[in-house]
This record gives C-alpha cells, sequence and structure tokens, in this order.
C-alpha cells in the first residue's frame, strides 16, 4: 500500500497573487497558503503522493534537493491533513 494525498471537496479556494486562501465552510476556518504550499495544494488537482509533490517542487524551484523537497512536501501536507485541508489515502502499490 501506499499513501497519497487529495484534496478535501468541502475546502473552498480563492488564489490571491502567488498565494491561496483556502476556506473550510463546516469548521468556518481559513488558511492561508505561502507559494510553496499554494504550489503544493495545486499539485493536488489530482491524487499524488508526497515523493512525486516533492518531485514537482524540485522542477519549479530551484536549488531545492529532491531530500529537502519531499521532506517539506510531507511536512506542509501532514499540516494541511491536520487541518482537514486535505485527505490521506491507502491506495495498492506496485510491491507485494
Amino acid at each position: 500500500m501506499s499513501t497519497v494525498y487529495r484534496r478535501s471537496p468541502a475546502i473552498e479556494m480563492a488564489p490571491l497573487q502567488e498565494e491561496t486562501i483556502l476556506f473550510d465552510p463546516q469548521n468556518n476556518k481559513f488558511c492561508l497558503l505561502n507559494r510553496t504550499a499554494a504550489f503544493i495544494w495545486n499539485q493536488l488537482a489530482t491524487p499524488a503522493a508526497s515523493e512525486t509533490v516533492g518531485a514537482e517542487l524540485c522542477k519549479s524551484f530551484s536549488g531545492v534537493a529532491l531530500e529537502n523537497a519531499v521532506r517539506d512536501a510531507r511536512g506542509a501536507l501532514e499540516e494541511m491533513r491536520s487541518l482537514n485541508f486535505v485527505i490521506e489515502e491507502s491506495v495498492p502499490g506496485d510491491k507485494p
């Protein structure tokens, strides 16, 4: 099994220059995402693993090592999950 993250369907979003504002109407909670977190949010237009998001960070931001990008993506995704903005799901992996 592997883990992927996807946007919670209950969350509303609004772009704001290079940032993004998320709103959880069920909990009346706002969250302002900086440029990097907004990039990560945009990567979740389709469900993705933290490793995939980290690799995309490396492609889009210069001077970022893959190991650091994956670690940072994992941390940001976990924070978004703890705030109920994203959902973590287990999916069948390629390994038996």
